[in-house]
């Protein structure tokens, strides 16, 4: 619902030339009608009309007190075109309340009015009819009020909103904060910004994924060869135990058993036994 209040020093409605509305010093209140509108708007819309204080008080200071306070007049007007909206440059009404609904809804709202103040203060002109209204605006005073006005600003905050100190402190990093770039991989599965700036724990150690920083591999990365453990060629008596060579020329059997050549046994001084030989 939208409507707007004038403050006036006297106001007139008249229907084919024949005055049949008029009031004197209070309000001018002509009431749009959305085709949404439920009683908690019309609701509204009265409660501020009557509580708006755009008048002075017996010092003459503004903005003192409301039109109950100054016991004035009220006239209302139906007036569907303040749900307008243009295509091109023709009017639409279509946000507008179809005539019938809107007739029993603006009925409804003159008796709830009445009875928020008085009914010998409440006036009103003709539904849907072409009405010419008079008035003599005071000040001007003009306010425009809509029902939606505090479903809008309400609508825009969070439902819940998380409670201060309660908020979760154990979130994931910010990936923009932590590029992967910039992240190294210990031995014992922590990431920390080559910057120093803080670690962050890994459960499964894996690779680092090049755009997002995730672990995406858990295979093992290819070993180093020189890091492969060699197989020792002397078993724990000292002797040798190398694989079986084939030599050309030579007695496999032979080769296997010493792992040598015999014609480097044979170039082999003898072993000295210790007894000089005589000359």
């Amino acid at each position: 619902m939208k409507a707007v209040i004038q403050k006036v020093v006297n106001a007139s409605v008249a229907v084919d030339g024949q005055t049949i509305s008029s009031i004197g010093r209070g309000l001018l209140v002509l009431v749009g009608i959305d085709r949404y509108d439920t009683p908690s708007d019309a609701t509204q819309i009265i409660k501020k009309i009557l509580s708006a204080r755009l008048f002075e008080d017996e010092h003459g200071s503004h903005w003192k007190k409301n039109v109950r306070d100054i016991e004035g007049e009220v006239l209302c007007v139906s007036q569907f075109t303040l749900l307008a909206g243009f295509k091109g440059s023709k009017p639409d009404f279509h946000e507008s309340m179809s005539t019938i609904p809107s007739k029993a809804y603006y009925a409804s709202f003159l008796e709830e009015i009445k009875k928020a103040y008085h009914p010998s203060k409440i006036k009103d002109g003709e539904f849907g009819a072409m009405m010419q209204v008079s008035l003599t605006n005071d000040g001007p005073v003009t306010i425009l009020l809509s029902s939606r006005d505090k479903v809008s600003s309400s609508s825009s905050k969070p439902s819940s909103p998380i409670p201060n100190g309660s908020a979760n402190t154990t979130a994931e990093p910010s990936r923009a904060s932590t590029p992967a770039s910039s992240a190294l991989i210990d031995g014992s599965g922590v990431a920390e910004n080559s910057q120093g700036k803080g670690k962050i724990k890994i459960k499964n150690k894996g690779t680092m994924h090049p755009k997002f920083g995730s672990k995406s591999d858990t295979s093992p990365a290819p070993a180093d060869p020189s890091a492969i453990p060699r197989p020792n060629p002397l078993d724990s008596a000292g002797s040798i135990t190398a694989p079986t060579m084939t030599m050309t020329g030579v007695d496999s059997a032979t080769a296997t058993a010493t792992g040598t050549s015999p014609s480097n046994e044979a170039e082999r001084p003898p072993e000295s036994s210790g007894v000089v030989a005589p000359v």
